[in-house]
């Protein structure tokens, strides 16, 4: 099964691009219901419509939100948050998909027809293993997911963001309007956009794989350095069932918010497929790569694909078998010998249909490593314009292999700093490895 979160952040991203076709909700009136549930004192402009037929689950988001200061509404089925949507100018909907009758589902799809995500954005909650409707749900608009039983601090930090870009979006669309006199106000809310900016920069800090998972006999290593606040890369690693772990790193074509939100929803789409059933599509790269290719087409990435090097190794026997999608060669280090590149041409995620992918395996040993990075280390240039290279990246890597797997790689980025000065380099950076070490 697909995961849920892969167009959470793809709806937020045109934030950041300020289109006009949206339209301004900033002159809705708001209407409030007798049953609305309010802090004068502490309410923001901010209003939050709460929609589940579960009343005790309703009730705690409700109290937990106005707690925070939030002014709530709350309705118990789909036909009341429809009517309460179209009388009201709510900042955010947290909107149940499983609902008797009139569904989340039904309920986000006739609310799109009248308000974009940018104008109202809606978070589904669900229970875990709902994933089928989540993603037919975002597919349909929903800004993001939050799974039962929810664990508030986490979903509250959601919400926030949506609503700081929610914000964001309403206020630049009104000084947009009157530019002429308002040109002070827009540098404000330009500021408090890359502060927003900062804040979807550490939601994909977030994705990344906080304390690596430990695996007996396998050590990991990682470092990612974004060019800008946010970077089309991501890395992550993965157990699969009892025996296995996964791990790649992508690369999404372009800079800056698209491609930093298009690499989010891809990683979150792939671990995501964590499970019974999914864990039979995880071990296999081959198939990983041909329903990525599938599912995300240049019409739906906006012009946008990616390249991916995704790898499953067997704990047990450690069979590394792999499959590359247009992405650099990983470096393989065998102990006490040279290291080598391991590359297989393949077309990038999203560019034809019909691509084909193939895998292939390695044993691995003791003392092995193997190296995953993205271009932008072999293509950061000095000021000759001369690449690093894969030269020497294998020349790096292999001088500082009898260091532990983190220190080498802090050896690589200082080579490839050193490389670039007086310039840095012009890209996101990132690397992941693995040791084989049987002592430990």
């Amino acid at each position: 099964m697909e995961h849920p979160s892969e167009l959470c952040y793809r709806n937020a991203l045109t934030v950041f691009q300020m289109k006009k076709n949206f339209k301004d909700m900033s002159s809705a009136s708001i209407s409030m219901p007798s049953f609305v549930i309010n802090k004068p004192e502490t309410a923001p402009s901010a209003m939050i419509l709460v929609v589940d037929d579960n009343a005790w689950n309703r009730e705690t988001l409700v109290k937990l939100l106005m707690e925070k200061g939030i002014q709530v509404v709350s309705a118990e089925n789909g036909m009341k948050a429809l009517e309460l949507i179209a009388s009201n100018n709510f900042s955010l909907v947290l909107l149940d998909a499983k609902m008797p009758k009139f569904n989340g589902v039904e309920v986000l799809k006739k609310a799109r027809t009248s308000f974009t995500p940018l104008e109202l954005p809606i978070i589904m909650m669900t229970a875990r293993g709902e994933a089928k409707d989540i993603i037919a749900a975002l597919e349909l608009g929903a800004n993001d997911y939050i799974t039962k039983p929810i664990d508030f601090p986490i979903a509250f930090a959601r919400i926030q963001t949506h609503l700081l870009l929610n914000k964001s979006f309403r206020e630049i669309e009104e000084l947009k309007q009157n530019l002429g006199d308002k040109n002070e106000k827009l540098e404000t809310a330009n500021r408090r956009l890359n502060r927003d900016l900062e804040a979807a920069a550490a939601i994909q800090q977030a994705q990344l794989p906080d304390d690596l998972p430990t695996f007996p006999g396998v050590n990991f290593a990682w470092i990612f350095e974004p060019h800008e606040k946010l970077a089309g890369d991501m890395l992550h690693v993965f157990p699969i069932g009892t025996n296995k772990v996964g791990f790649f790193v992508l690369d999404v074509s372009g800079h800056g918010a698209p491609a930093a939100l298009l690499s989010v929803t891809v990683s979150r789409h792939i671990t995501g497929l964590q499970g019974e059933a999914g864990n039979k599509l995880l071990e296999k790269p081959q198939k990983i790569l041909a329903s990525l290719n599938q599912k995300f087409t240049m019409d739906n990435m906006g012009d946008n694909f990616f390249t991916i090097a995704y790898c499953v190794l067997d704990l047990t026997t450690l069979e590394l078998i792999y499959c590359l999608a247009g992405h650099p060669g990983m470096i393989y280090l065998p102990k006490g010998s040279n290291p080598t590149v391991l590359d297989k041409p393949a077309i990038p995620i999203g560019l034809f249909d019909d691509s084909v992918y193939s895998e292939e395996r390695l044993q691995l040993h003791d003392g092995d490593r193997l190296v995953l990075y993205s271009d932008g280390i072999i293509e950061a240039v000095n000021p000759e314009k001369q690449s690093f290279g894969k030269e020497n990246l294998k020349s790096s890597l292999h001088k500082s292999s009898d260091a532990k797997l983190p220190k080498s790689f802090k050896q690589v980025m200082k080579d490839v700093k050193d490389w670039c000065k007086p310039d840095r380099p012009t890209d996101d950076l990132t690397i992941l490895g693995i040791e084989i070490n049987k002592n430990k």
